[in-house]
């Protein structure tokens, strides 16, 4: 218990002694308000709009002519115009590829129809000699 009122005693004496060292606070300075005065009129010079003339440079592109709304108007549709007349091509240009390929196709599947054999292997003859057998006599036995 007797420690006990030591630290108490102690928290009071840091308190007291904190608020002791404090400084008072300097006031701050206080800036007079002056009245806010009107500035006089004084009068400001005129100043001319002057056109600059830029100096043509030489060796430099000519300036294009100025277009009007007209104008371009008129010229976007023929250029909208070309882009679908330049569509119209592409599209017939690959029905003309298609028609291509399909006749193509066509060719293809007629040509391999089976053609008939005109390998002499030993095997044909063999069957030759016994469907001749067959069919008639032998030109040896006449």
């Amino acid at each position: 218990m007797d420690s006990f009122w030591v630290i108490v005693l102690f928290i009071l004496f840091a308190i007291f002694s904190d608020r002791k060292d404090k400084k008072k606070p300097v006031p701050k300075r206080r800036i007079p308000d002056f009245p806010q005065r009107p500035l006089p009129d004084i009068p400001q010079p005129k100043r001319e709009r002057r056109k600059i003339e830029i100096p043509e440079l030489r060796g430099a592109p000519p300036l294009s002519d100025i277009q009007t709304t007209a104008e371009v108007e008129t010229q976007d549709a023929i250029r909208a115009q070309q882009e679908r007349y330049q569509e119209m091509l592409r599209r017939k240009k690959k029905q003309q590829q298609r028609e291509q390929a399909e006749s193509r196709a066509e060719k293809q599947r007629t040509e391999q129809t089976p053609a008939p054999q005109s390998t002499v292997t030993l095997n044909n003859l063999q069957q030759a000699v016994i469907w001749s057998e067959i069919l008639g006599k032998p030109k040896a036995r006449r």
